[in-house]
């Protein structure tokens, strides 16, 4: 009887719940738990999309083949998919703003166009509607307080390319930026193409204004492109061999399968074609019978193409140890473009030929006028602060290049005053901190562990560089530093033995606490970022292309994926779900 008691308790006790269950609060309570369930359910989908660039307009696509496995009678709602992707970007901005503003170093914005396609795809390829074909990027660059490298897109904005190439467009793009992300006090460079002059004096002015005298820096420097300034000097040098016809000869000859383009792929693709012509007609392998149907250069042409690919060869040389050697910090550029100007000085005392010559000169005074000289002061105070070097690389340059004896000084003093404005700053030192783990970005939030990937060779072509072994050999000039601060303590300390793999900002993470002061300066003079690309990204054309989906998308969504796929999400959006 017990158990037929309880078995009826159960009983009344199932229908107590059905008759609850059936009530109109039953069925509210109900509703707002599948309310729940969706809006998680629509968050996670929203993660994926943004991680994985996921078009999320497209029912049909890999996140409806994800969720099928789960639950195979989903059926995707696109409108909700992109409310959840614009309010994560909302949140996730707001996150953004608020570390931004309480950073405590500075910050430096850079401009990047975008464009739908030139040589990887173009619209004839994209099915589908496009809504956009050029696209305006701001980027963030800044130390973070552990000392490591954080850029992160701020905003991605289709325009016209008639309103690109207005030079206004640059100007309200960077206004709006900072305006919206409330960070007036902390940009301090603007990294930018050196190939057109975008009116960026009036930015200058107007920040400065907005902010007072009362700021470490007030100035806000211009920094110029360097892989910019590398790609147009292999301009100048290739427009005299761009005739199609030309091109067609060589590549007829070598079976290379191009259109004649300096970027097919990048500029280092064609150099590796023409020198491997050059390499041919050198051992008379043209001269072979197999050859006898073909047409190829004249004398002077080939003239032009070796030139090219000398001058160019040098250019490569440096760049490869630039770009290709994941160098994070500005510490490095001065030393290797000293390289570079040595090369192609020395290549012009020792060539021959007019054509050579004037080549030679072109590009020469190209790097000196358009870059060199405006970028010469930022460059070297970040060499001085790489303890590696300190004053005695700058020191030996100078000593070697009378015209710009004097700059040695200029770096010298400059450094001191900006390092007094530090101190004198309310800024307190930076406390000592353990190393965190770098945050992921979204596109890892799924997985538990990330695989390392194979690390590939880095360069080492300083064996080759012969001023930079001469330097090694040298004793240095004796300077005196009276110890009376931080930073003449640290010049009077001796320079640490070269070692090519050096990270500069963890050695100053790590001598914080003896240098609370100068680490800052040091923060934020090494994490000004001296080229908008690395690697492949370094040798493509001013205008890289954006992915394929977003020209589809309307305004608002393609700019909030793209920000919320660069920013760290283990800080932005903590939860898996």
């Amino acid at each position: 009887m017990k158990k037929k008691q309880k078995f009826d308790d159960s009983v009344d006790d199932d229908r107590h719940k059905a008759a609850v269950d059936s009530s109109p609060q039953g069925k509210e309570e109900e509703e707002e738990d599948e309310e729940v369930v969706e809006k998680r359910r629509y968050r996670s989908m929203a993660k994926v999309a943004i991680g994985y660039l996921i078009n999320p307009t497209v029912e049909n696509s890999t996140i409806t083949d994800m969720v099928h496995i789960v639950c195979p009678t989903f059926s995707l709602d696109t409108s909700k998919l992109q409310s959840a992707i614009i309010e994560l970007y909302q949140e996730g901005k707001e996150k953004i703003k608020k570390l931004l503003k309480e950073a405590r170093g500075k910050l430096t914005l850079s401009c990047e166009w975008m464009v739908l396609g030139d040589w990887k795809w173009t619209s004839e390829d994209i099915v589908g509607p496009i809504l956009h074909q050029d696209f305006m990027v701001i980027s963030v660059y800044f130390a973070d307080e552990d000392f490591k490298m954080r850029k992160w897109i701020l905003a991605y904005h289709p325009h016209s390319p008639e309103e690109m190439k207005l030079k206004d467009v640059y100007l309200d793009s960077f206004k709006n930026v900072v305006k919206d992300y409330e960070i007036e006090s902390k940009v301090s460079t603007l990294l930018v193409p050196n190939s057109v002059d975008l009116g960026l004096d009036g930015f200058r002015t107007w920040i400065e204004e907005e902010r007072g005298e009362c700021q470490i820096n007030p100035n806000v420097f211009l920094i110029y492109c360097c892989s910019d300034v590398f790609r147009l000097m292999v301009d100048d040098l290739y427009k005299d061999i761009r005739m199609s016809w030309l091109m067609d000869l060589v590549r007829i000859l070598l079976g290379w399968e191009s259109d004649g383009r300096l970027y097919p792929t990048h500029w280092t693709h064609t150099l590796h074609k023409l020198q491997t012509a050059v390499d041919m007609e050198a051992k008379d392998v043209f001269e072979d019978e197999k050859y006898d149907y073909y047409e190829y250069p004249s004398d002077e042409e080939w003239v032009r193409i070796r030139t090219f690919c000398k001058l160019a060869g040098c250019i490569y040389k440096v760049a490869k140890e630039l770009f290709d050697g994941e160098y994070p910090t500005a510490n490095v550029y001065f030393h290797l473009l000293v390289e570079l100007k040595v090369m192609l000085k020395d290549e012009i005392k020792n060539g021959d030929g007019e054509y050579f010559l004037s080549k030679g000169k072109e590009i020469l005074e190209r790097f000196d006028d358009k870059y060199w000289s405006e970028m010469f002061l930022v460059l070297a105070t970040a060499s001085v602060l790489d303890p590696r070097f300190k004053m005695k690389y700058l020191d030996f340059y100078c000593s070697k290049n009378s015209d710009e004896g004097s700059k040695a000084k200029t770096v010298f003093d400059y450094l001191r005053s900006l390092y007094s404005r530090y101190a004198a700053s309310d800024i307190s030192p930076l406390p000592e901190r353990a190393v965190e783990p770098t945050p992921r970005c979204i596109f890892y939030m799924f997985e538990d562990e990330v695989e390392e990937e194979e690390e590939e060779k880095k360069p080492n072509g300083y064996g080759e560089f012969a001023f930079f072994q001469e330097y090694l050999k040298s004793e240095g000039c004796s300077r005196e530093f009276p110890e009376s601060s931080e930073f003449d303590s640290y010049f009077k300390e001796p320079v640490l033995e070269w070692s090519k793999d050096f990270d500069a900002l963890d050695w100053w993470r790590k001598e914080s606490s003896k240098y609370p002061i100068l680490s800052r300066v040091a923060r934020d003079v090494l994490s000004i970022p001296v080229s908008r690309g690395t690697s492949n990204r370094a040798y493509v054309a001013d205008k890289r292309e954006c992915p394929e989906f977003i020209v589809a998308l309307e305004g608002e969504l393609l700019n909030a994926m793209m920000c919320g796929e660069s920013w760290p999400a283990t800080l932005i959006w903590p939860s898996r779900y």
